[in-house]
């Protein structure tokens, strides 16, 4: 069941603010769901339709749902997360399936809608939250699937064809449910990622600007050693690009892996070869900053540490989802197995991949230079 869970990793303030959306939305069909159910059974008192077959069942049930909503509502109140525990989750699930379930029982004959109306979107919406889109998708089937089975085991009598319309609509309205609402909280997921990298690059900035930027402005001034200066000159450029977003974003990650090529061939000196299969894809922001950058800190390790003069970027498809980059270069190499990562390797290149979902291997291969491969 494991492949079910893809909980998006969204803030704790927007999931609590998403989490009493979902309850006012529940609390408000709640109140809809009773005020239906109660017209029902006056109008068909006082109406030669046929009379609700077992309405104490189905009060006692609607009122089930309400003290639930009442629960879970007391719930958020303590921690919003107390909402998406799985025994609250699989609580609303279970009394969702059950009123679904028992539906064409309750009433007997013919009805224009199903007993909880459209309580279910909101335990859809929750589990959506609580475990991301397969689940939600799973669950909205399932629930449509509980009215059928009811269907099934308690018809009535003047009771429609198996491929009735209704139920059909109500099984696919709430798997189209799941998925939309898992589609938006990835959406949301990303978004609070983007929102994180603003306002950590402007908490650096502010830390930064009056100290290392400075510094290497004096360093520029007063350094005799031209090296040195242009060393500075060009680590004071890259900083300023990236605190205070003067570069323009390469387009592609192809795009990206060359201008990492070209930084490196100008600072260290490397003869970088960049090779690009024909059907890379063009990749995603995300993407192509955290290869453009990855594939940088492992040209700069390669000339700094393995004492590189070659290095080859070769970068192609790997699936359908995967792109696949190696940066193979001739330097000293070193044993993997027995060097701890550093810094530049641990953060720069596998952080910033793991942080997407990608993987990083390390070839050291002592006296034949080294490789890293990365998949994203």
């Amino acid at each position: 069941m494991a492949w079910l869970i893809d909980a998006p990793r969204i803030s704790p303030p927007t999931r609590a603010t998403l989490l009493r959306g979902i309850l006012a939305f529940r609390l408000s069909v709640g109140a809809w769901m009773a005020v239906v159910f109660l017209w029902e059974i006056w109008d068909r008192g006082n109406t030669d339709r046929p009379d609700v077959a077992h309405p104490g069942v189905g009060i006692g049930l609607v009122v089930i749902a309400l003290v639930i909503a009442g629960w879970l509502s007391l719930r958020y109140g303590r921690d919003a997360d107390n909402l998406v525990q799985p025994v609250p989750v699989a609580l609303e699930i279970a009394i969702a399936a059950i009123l679904l379930f028992l539906d064409t029982w309750i009433y007997g004959s013919q009805h224009s809608q199903a007993l909880p109306t459209v309580w279910p979107i909101a335990v859809i919406f929750t589990v959506a939250v609580a475990a991301g889109t397969r689940a939600a998708v799973v669950t909205g089937v399932g629930l449509g699937l509980a009215r059928y089975l009811g269907w099934v085991v308690f018809p009535y009598p003047e009771s429609d064809t198996f491929f009735s319309l209704a139920r059909v609509a109500s099984t696919v309205l709430f798997a189209v449910a799941g998925g939309v609402a898992g589609y938006l909280l990835t959406q949301q997921e990303r978004s609070d990622r983007e929102i994180s990298t603003f306002r950590a690059r402007e908490e650096v900035a502010r830390t930064l600007h009056d100290g290392v930027l400075q510094t290497l402005a004096v360093i520029q001034r007063r350094s005799e050693d031209d090296e040195l200066v242009s060393l500075a000159r060009t680590q004071e450029h890259e900083l300023r690009e990236y605190l205070f977003g003067a570069t323009t974003v390469e387009d592609d990650i192809a795009s990206a892996l060359r201008a990492s090529a070209r930084r490196a061939e100008q600072r260290y000196g490397l003869s970088v070869q960049v090779i690009c299969a024909p059907d890379l894809p063009s990749g995603d922001d995300l993407a192509i900053h955290a290869l453009g950058g990855a594939v940088g800190e492992a040209l700069t390790n390669a000339a700094k540490h393995g004492g590189a003069e070659k290095v080859t970027v070769y970068a192609e498809p790997d699936d359908a989802a995967t792109v696949f980059v190696s940066v193979k270069d001739d330097g000293s190499g070193f044993d993997s197995s027995a060097t701890t990562e550093g810094e530049g390797l641990s953060r720069s290149i596998r952080g910033r991949l793991t942080e997407l979902g990608g993987r990083v291997e390390v070839d050291g291969r002592p006296g034949r230079g080294a490789e890293i491969r990365m998949w994203l």
